[in-house]
């Protein structure tokens, strides 16, 4: 009876900070591609309800980060509520062991890291397929939205089109310049005040016709160009031309289903190749999942040391930041080392885990014992030394 009050009373106090911090850490990493896809919409014409699609199909990949970031911040802020009111104070003089209090909060970051682990396993790489697709039919149905304004768009192959202008919903462009360099004996240099957008889905091109301009044409063997003008032109371009890159991206690690990824891994080594950005993309994916775990420990640790009921919620925040950029720190570091096959996939992905679940395990262990950190001691020494010093430096006022 006193662990389902105990179990209850930890979740009502640690779920309502992860669903805040779930939806504050989500909303600041979406915020960039937010204002990339408000921007389809206003000046692209793209339909809410395709931008809505894309918005699910970005969101589990920024979600598997999200979700150990605001469990660890529940944790910090939700126990050290309790220890600051000096309620893990009396839980301890009443019976109840640190052990006890882990074992509630780990159910928890259990099923935490089973949801984290079939994102990272299933439904991310499910969602970054998708998401090339859908990029593909938005670059199939409304060409304009691939097409940016005052640069040289080289997305086609051995062509350069610039474009002044794109009038919404982005099927008219104004000053319009096109280098056609997709014959070998020649070059091709188009200009057009107006162009009038199209795509064909039968042939799968793309239309663009010229209005009111002129065609300087040079062939490559000899000097001089030859100058044509026109009134209207029409200039076609193959679609699979511009997504074929998209299309070659789609078999890549981080959108493989995990079945194909593993077959990939063992059709490489059966090969004799590495296989390293492969093995990098499956150890990441499982590692992700064991980090609420490791997430737990360590907020659990923090929060029932000696001298934590000292901390409010800023410092749990601020602690928070601290943990999760020192983890993040580690990963780059870790997949930094691992794709220039310094260190083997395994502890390259795992070493963020291991060193931040060690001094996790560290931590508990004196909060066991009921031992202070000798960093609080170091930080209030380098205080009081900072403070004699500024005394001694401060110069004395004349009599």
């Amino acid at each position: 009876m006193k662990r389902r009050i105990l179990f209850r009373y930890l979740v009502s106090e640690i779920l309502p900070p992860f669903f805040v911090g779930l939806l504050a850490f989500t909303f600041i990493l979406l915020i960039g591609r937010m204002v990339k896809l408000i921007e389809l919409v206003v000046t692209r014409g793209v339909p809410l309800l395709q931008i809505a699609k894309l918005f699910s199909l970005i969101l589990p990949t920024f979600l598997e980060m999200t979700v150990p970031m605001a469990f660890l911040l529940a944790i910090l802020l939700g126990l050290g509520r309790m220890s600051n009111d000096q309620e893990l104070l009396a839980m301890k003089a009443s019976g109840v062991s640190p052990t006890q209090i882990l074992w509630p909060v780990s159910a928890i970051a259990l099923i935490i890291a089973l949801a984290t682990l079939a994102l990272t396993l299933f439904v991310r790489p499910a969602a970054n397929f998708a998401l090339k697709k859908e990029l593909y039919n938005i670059a199939k149905s409304r060409i304009g939205t691939a097409l940016k304004e005052k640069v040289f768009n080289d997305d086609f192959p051995k062509i350069l089109i610039y474009v002044e202008e794109i009038i919404p919903p982005g099927n008219t462009a104004q000053g319009v310049l096109i280098v056609d360099n997709r014959d070998k004996t020649r070059e091709d240099i188009i200009l057009g005040k107006v162009a009038r957008i199209t795509s064909d889905e039968e042939s799968n091109s793309l239309g663009l016709r010229l209005f009111d301009g002129s065609i300087y044409e040079r062939e490559k063997s000899r000097p001089g160009f030859s100058q044509t003008r026109f009134n209207i032109y029409d200039f076609r371009l193959d679609l699979d031309e511009l997504v074929g890159p998209v299309r070659e991206r789609e078999s890549g690690p981080k959108e493989m289903p995990l079945v194909d990824l593993l077959q990939a891994i063992n059709a490489k080594q059966s090969r004799g190749a590495d296989a390293i950005a492969e093995k990098m993309e499956l150890h990441q994916r499982i590692s992700f999942g064991f980090v609420p775990l490791i997430f737990c420990l360590l907020g659990v640790s923090l929060t029932l040391l000696p001298r934590a009921s000292r901390a409010n919620r800023s410092w749990g925040f601020m602690l928070c930041i601290f943990w999760l950029m020192a983890y993040y720190a580690l990963l780059s570091l870790g997949k930094a080392l691992g794709d220039k096959s310094i260190l083997h996939p395994v502890p390259a992905l795992w070493l963020p885990n291991v060193i931040v679940g060690g001094i996790g395990i560290h931590f508990f262990r004196q909060a066991m014992r009921e031992s202070p950190l000798f960093l609080p001691r170091f930080f209030e020494f380098a205080a009081g030394s900072a403070g004699r010093m500024a005394q001694m430096l401060r110069p004395r006022a004349r009599n």
